[in-house]
């Protein structure tokens, strides 16, 4: 359901802008373009859209004359915005040069499995993600403060947001809502609105504000949800809030 909601929001963005000059645009969206496109859009022309069918972090692109912007689209409050298998995750953290140890930390996270007072790992017991909080906070904190560090939070702000892991080029921006109601922040603020994050603290894995964990635990062993068990998912909680927040405290500051 999630899934073609996002879709759904995707065809209304290309609704909203394609075939269309920039007068014809409420308040919001002229005010979204201008930014996006600086001195080079006005009303002489019409603006294209269209959905990227790539699965790559841009969802939609949006054209005026010869300049074309990626845009990364997310609906709702609470996002996942990058998705992965837990063997190319640990590859990654490799590739960061993260401590085996280290590592070894965020998957026994990631599968959940309770621990025997001996601490090997008992593989018929699987915990929920606050009860292995509640027992083994201590490793997960381990994990966090070897991640966060602004070498590896821009790292992965570029393969979690900005790139993902199979494009050669960046979202331009991302914007978070729907047509009716939505806001947005450019991909070079992108950078300063995570990295400004970096000290909030929070009991699950995390790069600053991108939590990570498995995109679901499957406790009760549903068949159909087997193989998320094996996904990582970075979740971006009060996305919008923090667009909001971010831009405000830009403004004041100007």
């Amino acid at each position: 359901m999630a899934n073609n909601y996002g879709y759904q929001n995707e065809y209304d963005f290309v609704r909203l802008f394609n075939n269309k000059h920039l007068y014809e645009l409420d308040q919001n969206s002229q005010n979204f373009l201008e930014e996006l496109f600086q001195e080079v859009i006005d009303s002489k022309e019409k603006i294209l859209c269209w959905r990227n069918k790539m699965f790559q972090k841009a969802d939609i692109y949006i054209k005026y004359k010869n300049y074309t912007k990626a845009i990364s689209l997310k609906c709702g409050n609470s996002n996942s915005v990058h998705q992965e298998p837990i063997q190319e995750f640990r590859m990654y953290l490799e590739h960061l040069r993260i401590p085996y140890k280290t590592i070894e930390k965020y998957l026994s996270y990631h599968y959940g499995y309770k621990k025997d007072e001996n601490r090997n790992t008992d593989y018929y017991v699987a915990l929920s993600s606050d009860k292995y909080k509640e027992l083994y906070q201590n490793e997960i904190d381990i994990f966090n403060e070897s991640i966060n560090k602004t070498r590896i939070i821009v790292d992965m702000i570029d393969r979690f947001v900005i790139y993902g892991r199979n494009a050669d080029y960046p979202i331009d921006a991302l914007v978070s809502g729907t047509i009716d109601d939505y806001v947005w922040i450019l991909r070079y603020d992108l950078y300063d609105l995570i990295l400004s994050k970096a000290k909030v603290p929070y009991t699950s894995p995390h790069a600053s504000c991108l939590t990570i964990g498995p995109k679901k635990r499957n406790l009760e062993k549903k068949e159909d949800c087997r193989k998320d068990r094996y996904i990582v998912s970075i979740r971006w909680n009060y996305i919008r809030d923090n667009i909001i927040e971010f831009k405000n405290n830009f403004s004041s500051n100007s």
